[in-house]
């Protein structure tokens, strides 16, 4: 008999049918894969299993966990199920922590809340579900707060939290979008232990097929709140799954960007170092970008990645070294991870792209007509200059971040994990256009992620950084393909979006 078994589950909202006959099985032990684009009802699914759908949706259908009715149970009676027998992981586990408990606390509060354990008891079981979590173990978690421990721990506290009670079922709602390849690699280990050896049932839901490909039994991919497709992980093939083989295959990594012909060198950084009160981000980094070129800067969270773009966009300066730009007048623009966050939420959209044109005192004709033409060359329709942030697709937003950087014609661009939010289909959008800009108007651009099959498709040149320092480089399709360094074969080996690794199964964690 199946753990989880949902027949049939819709939902309305509005009078709008997002959730449209939806069949999925889960049994124990089991990983399944739902994926899709953002918007597709992933997030839907799991929120309907735990008994959370938007307010004024209209269910149908079974839900099914074990021989239990969860659309017909009270509200009193689906929060006992949740954390005891139905377990939940977030995409983001800095929001989903109270800033003011320490993480042991928060993984002792459903064993107090649910066993009515005391303070003592509660703390000793917490932290052997921190073990079995494998967070640190020279930690202690009952004296460090969310905002003091890295990413990839805080996954690990909201996994244990989860686990606290020792659920039949686990939820993970995007649990490794925001983690570097080695941490995502070390967290989906973590669910293939607690699934084959604890014999928990999960439902992974991603929109990142190469890395859900590498984990899961079954995938399913859903669309418009229908499952179009399904298949057994080692059966995914043009024939039977046409659009789930097609999606994989756009996700896998393409042959590298061919290294450029020497070009006039327009940036170049000279032992370059900076901390941070007493911890040095950067120590002794050079490197040169040139003009027309994508200059990859890759490396786990923590490596310097970041701190180096804020260098060369100039929002800090080096303690040592050299930044130094080969023309008299170099400007540079920056493209976030998030373009919800940094588009201003009450300006429509093309108040923000038409910002980096202050200084040009263009008349409000002038500044229209530049606005209008920069959303064409990112591919948004110009009545686009009107809508609000809220009011766009994630994609459609990032285009927009895009526009405005590039309405100014700078000579760099610095782009800080653009695509890691956005599902495949818009992501390979994104990278295609942006390739484009750059051949167009030479544009030069620093492009920084953690995703090293992202890196071969668009830069040209490898910069692999760790601890603050630069471990190797050169051209990408060199460094990714024969990393002379062991830290770039780590991440090269954790890395699910390489296609050499796509249905490779993860090895044990080190």
């Amino acid at each position: 008999m199946a753990l989880l078994d949902i027949k049939g589950l819709s939902l309305t909202l509005n009078g709008r049918r997002l959730l449209d006959g939806l069949n999925l099985t889960l049994e124990s032990g089991k990983i399944v894969g739902l994926v899709g684009a953002s918007g597709s009802g992933k997030s839907l699914t799991a929120r309907s299993i735990i008994g959370l759908p938007p307010k004024a949706a209209a269910l149908s259908g079974t839900i099914l966990l074990n021989d239990t009715s969860l659309l017909t149970l009270s509200e009193k009676k689906l929060g006992h199920i949740r954390g005891r027998d139905i377990g939940i992981v977030f995409q983001d586990s800095a929001a989903a922590f109270d800033p003011l408990m320490t993480i042991g606390d928060h993984v002792a509060e459903p064993l107090r809340w649910h066993l009515g354990l005391d303070q003592k008891a509660a703390r000793i079981e917490a932290r052997r579900v921190l073990d079995r979590t494998e967070f640190p173990a020279d930690i202690d978690a009952f004296a460090r707060y969310p905002h003091e421990i890295s990413g990839g721990q805080r996954q690990r506290a909201m996994i244990a939290a989860a686990l606290a009670l020792s659920p039949k079922l686990l939820l993970a709602d995007e649990p490794t979008t925001a983690l570097d390849v080695t941490t995502e690699a070390s967290i989906l280990n973590l669910f293939l232990k607690l699934a084959r050896e604890e014999g928990i049932g999960i439902l992974l839901v991603s929109h990142d097929l190469p890395a859900v490909a590498t984990l899961a039994d079954h995938i399913a991919l859903i669309e418009e709140g229908k499952i179009i497709e399904a298949s057994d992980t080692k059966n995914i093939d043009a024939k039977y799954s046409p659009r789930l083989r097609a999606l994989l295959e756009s996700a896998m990594a393409e042959n590298a960007v061919l290294e450029m012909k020497q070009s006039e060198v327009i940036l170049r950084g000279r032992h370059l170092s900076f901390s941070y009160q007493k911890k040095r981000a950067l120590d002794d980094v050079s490197f040169e970008l040139r003009s027309g070129e994508c200059l990859g800067i890759v490396g786990q969270s923590g490596s310097g990645k970041s701190t180096l773009a804020r260098l060369i966009t100039g929002l800090a300066k080096p303690l040592a070294g050299q930044l130094e730009a080969l023309q008299s007048l170099c400007q540079v623009q920056m493209v976030f991870q998030d373009p919800a966050g940094s588009l201003n939420p009450r300006w429509t959209l093309g108040q923000s792209i038409a910002e980096p044109l202050h200084a040009e005192a263009l008349d409000s004709a002038a500044q229209s007509q530049r606005v209008t033409l920069a959303l064409q060359e990112v591919g948004l329709d110009p009545n686009f200059a009107e809508r609000y942030p809220h009011q766009v697709s994630g994609g459609q937003a990032q285009r927009a971040a895009i526009a405005r950087a590039i309405i100014s014609k700078p000579d760099i661009v610095v782009l800080d994990e653009p695509v890691s939010a956005l599902d495949i289909g818009v992501r390979a959008q994104i990278l295609d256009l942006l390739d484009g800009l750059r051949q167009q108007h030479g544009i030069a651009m620093v492009f920084i992620t953690h995703d090293l099959g992202v890196a071969r498709r668009v830069a040209n040149h490898l910069l692999v950084m760790k601890d603050g320092k630069v471990v190797e480089q050169g051209p990408t399709g060199r460094v990714l393909v024969e990393p002379a360094d062991a830290y770039t074969r780590s991440l090269v080996e954790a890395s699910p979006s390489l296609s050499h690794k796509v249905f490779a199964p993860r090895g044990s964690e080190g």
